[in-house]
């Protein structure tokens, strides 16, 4: 069953950490994507959460996947959710990591100077250690060799997002983060077993969103992760990718 990566905000291919997807595809396909508009991909980026799922399944229906399973991080999750409501026979299982439900609590950034790393027209590595890690030594050090890893890969890089993608995809988030206690209830419709999983100090979108989607999802099982934040993920790369195929596997 292959299973299909939906990436952050101003993410591309180069960002995902080789060491959790090397634990993942030790044990089945993984499918990595750049959505329209980003990266590498042609056409423009939409300012919907909504439309970047229409094409998110363009994308897939090309590869003509019968079925397949979702791991969607952070803007990915949110898409990966749509996703699995549109085409709830197709999708068979879901990871979201660091996300949160449309509608949810204090998704929309308010902070200044989470703002001005999240915003920087070229962000460097002080700014993503800064969204991404707690400001623990343990945490900031997993940042720094996370770094290295991505640096080991010198040739054919993926085009870094655009602004145009930044800001359309700001838009996107900030609506769907719009709080709406009514949209949690299409949650319920998403029945797919789902892996929700998180940081437990994550600055962008607070564990608390990851406790309504296990709240409000049919099927979920939860697992925040400790001295950790929105990259949680890169943080603990070997634990939570083998947490992730153990949940795949069943």
């Amino acid at each position: 069953m292959p299973l299909i990566f939906l990436q952050h905000y101003r993410g591309t291919l180069d960002n995902w950490d080789p060491k959790l997807i090397d634990t993942i595809a030790a044990k089945r396909e993984v499918i990595l994507v750049d959505n329209v508009g980003v990266g590498g991909s042609t056409g423009t980026t939409p300012s919907t959460i909504q439309q970047m799922s229409l094409d998110a399944i363009d994308f897939i229906d090309a590869l003509k996947l019968p079925h397949y399973d979702l791991f969607g991080f952070s803007l990915g999750g949110q898409v990966a959710q749509e996703v699995a409501l549109r085409r709830p026979w197709q999708v068979r299982r879901v990871v979201l990591a660091g996300t949160g439900p449309q509608g949810g609590v204090d998704q929309r950034a308010s902070d200044l100077k989470v703002l001005a790393s999240a915003l920087a027209d070229n962000p460097g590595p002080a700014d993503f250690l800064f969204l991404f890690f707690k400001n623990t030594a343990s945490s900031q050090a997993a940042g720094t060799e996370f770094l290295q890893r991505l640096g080991q890969r010198t040739t054919d890089h993926d085009a870094p997002a655009s602004l145009q993608t930044r800001d359309a995809q700001l838009t996107a988030m900030s609506e769907w983060g719009i709080p709406d206690k009514s949209k949690l209830v299409r949650l319920n419709a998403l029945f797919q077993p789902t892996l929700v999983a998180d940081g437990d100090s994550d600055i962008l979108m607070p564990p608390k969103n990851s406790h309504l989607l296990a709240k409000y999802l049919p099927n979920a099982q939860l697992s925040i992760y400790p001295n950790a934040g929105h990259g949680f993920l890169i943080q603990y790369a070997a634990k939570f990718g083998a947490e992730v195929n153990t949940f795949l596997d069943h």
